[in-house]
Parts: structure tokens; C-alpha cells; sequence
């Protein structure tokens, strides 16, 4: 089982590399369900920022304050989800978050129109929330799946700690 649970998180690190369309990835989804995976705080706030940062060590660069917010933003998202038990409603907060934080941050360190910057970021969050529902969609798919194999409601990554 714990090899099923390092191939999980390989997944998701890999999904950066594989050739997935600009912004259409599991990440977002990931740091949303992360809350229901396990009970550990740190966990739920590290991981998906490790994710982040480790995989962009081999991408291209990208400007700091950008990466400092996306890291923002990945640490923000597990708390909404945390507070908020609809997935979907998670993921709505999540991609405004997304979307008002990447992109001022995309302003702050380029300049020029706010509105111009926020309108032609719409076509790239529109893949990213795409993305992040098919993946939400996936990964609820598959907890209800593990419930009915292991009859129990230990969440999947504290299944290990036990």
C-alpha cells in the first residue's frame, strides 16, 4: 500500500513533465483534496507546495514574486478546502484565489493593464478549471472507490500512520 502511496504523489509530480497542456493539471486539484486524504496539517500545507517547488527546479525559470505567490496560493488552498466540505465549492474559491493572486502577481512583476493582464489570463484559467474538476472528479472517484474496498473511513494517507 505505502508503494501505491509514493506512486500517487510521483503522479502528480510527474503530471508536470508528461506534456499536459499549459495549466492543465492535477496540482490544484491535489492541494483541494488534500484535507481528505489525511488529518496532518503539515501535510496537507507541505506537500503540495513541495510538490511545486521541487518539480519547478527542473521547469523554466519563472519570475520570484509569481513563485512566491503560486507557493502562496498552494498553501491557502488546503486551509479553504479544510473550512469549506464541498469540493466544488472549494474549487470555485480556489481558482478566484487563483486567479486574482497569480495574475496580480503576473501584473506587479510585468506592469501594464490590470484588465488586460486579468482578461488574458481567462483562456489559461479556464484550462486550469477544467482541469481541476476533472481531477477533483477523479480523485473523489477513487476515495469512494478505496472506502468500498477497505470498508472504513480512515483517510487514505493515514491509513499509513496507523
Amino acid at each position: 500500500m505505502l508503494k501505491n502511496l509514493v506512486l500517487f504523489i510521483l503522479f502528480i509530480a510527474a503530471s508536470r513533465f508528461i506534456g499536459l497542456p499549459p495549466n492543465f493539471s492535477p496540482l490544484l486539484a491535489f492541494a483541494i483534496f488534500i484535507p481528505r486524504l489525511t488529518d496532518n496539517l503539515k501535510v496537507q500545507y507541505l506537500l503540495p507546495v513541495s510538490i511545486v517547488a521541487l518539480t519547478n527546479l527542473f521547469l523554466a525559470p519563472v519570475n520570484t514574486i509569481i513563485l512566491a505567490t503560486i507557493f502562496l496560493v498552494f498553501l491557502i488552498t488546503p486551509i479553504i478546502s479544510r473550512y469549506n466540505n464541498n469540493l466544488f465549492f472549494a474549487a470555485i474559491y480556489a481558482l478566484l484565489i487563483w486567479h486574482l493572486f497569480v495574475n496580480g502577481a503576473v501584473w506587479i512583476s510585468s506592469g501594464g493593464s490590470i484588465i488586460e493582464i486579468y482578461i488574458a489570463a481567462l483562456p489559461f484559467d479556464f484550462k486550469l478549471a477544467i482541469s481541476t474538476g476533472l481531477y477533483i472528479l477523479l480523485f473523489y472517484y477513487a476515495e469512494r472507490f478505496w472506502m468500498n474496498i477497505t470498508q472504513s473511513n480512515v483517510k487514505l494517507f493515514d491509513w499509513f500512520r496507523n
